[in-house]
């Protein structure tokens, strides 16, 4: 059983579906042999999520996620996702996308990084890119990827 919770810290939830939200998480944890999840996206602000990259990173930075995954090795996923909203609006602007667009690909982003995907190299972003178009427009098969 895969559960999805949403919270909100310090801001309104985003209009997104949370039947959306918890599909998406389902397909994707699904897809990577995951029958078992708990995940909870947390919805919160630049200053939260600063201090948290602070905090376990050690890195002072602006950032539009963080994902933890806090199960123990073979057990099922157990995961927290904080996105700051302020992030999302302005990666919106600077992409030119809608809002709800930017949101879910963060959404999708996150979920991806609690399976273990990364994005510090070109070729990582490259697969995450297409992970992310994937899933937001079923466009081509994750077998393809």
């Amino acid at each position: 059983m895969i559960t999805v919770q949403l919270e909100s810290d310090g801001v309104d939830l985003p209009t997104i579906d949370g039947n959306w939200i918890s599909e998406i998480c389902e397909n994707i944890l699904t897809d990577f042999e995951h029958s078992n999840a708990a995940v909870t996206i947390i919805f919160s602000t630049d200053t939260k999520l600063r201090k948290l990259k602070k905090e376990y990173f050690s890195v002072d930075m602006l950032t539009d996620t963080i994902s933890f995954n806090l199960e123990e090795k073979g057990e099922a996923i157990d995961g927290e996702i904080y996105i700051s909203l302020e992030r999302v609006a302005e990666n919106a602007k600077t992409f030119e996308q809608e809002f709800d667009k930017e949101c879910k690909r963060v959404i999708v982003h996150s979920v991806l990084h609690l399976l273990g995907f990364d994005d510090q190299t070109s070729a990582d972003k490259i697969k995450m890119t297409k992970l992310e178009d994937y899933y937001l427009s079923n466009t081509i098969g994750a077998d393809q990827i």
